[in-house]
């Protein structure tokens, strides 16, 4: 694929990039949903924590495939 910043290569990683962050934040609702029946624990937010910073680091590379 072209190297250019409009070549269908950039919104490709883009689109996927996206597609990933929305399932990440999807298995986190349905997990923060079941939690809510139970007693949560700290192992609950640190997994919270953690797929906050997953989500954040896939929109980060949206951000940087649309920059380059």
């Amino acid at each position: 694929m072209s190297s250019r910043p409009d070549s269908p290569c950039y919104y490709v990683q883009a689109f996927y990039g996206l597609v990933r962050a929305h399932g990440k934040l999807h298995r986190l609702i349905k997990f923060v949903g079941r939690i809510e029946l139970f007693q949560k624990s700290e192992f609950d937010n640190e997994v919270i924590k953690e797929t906050f910073d997953d989500i954040e680091g896939e929109l980060d590379s949206v951000r940087q495939s649309i920059d380059n």
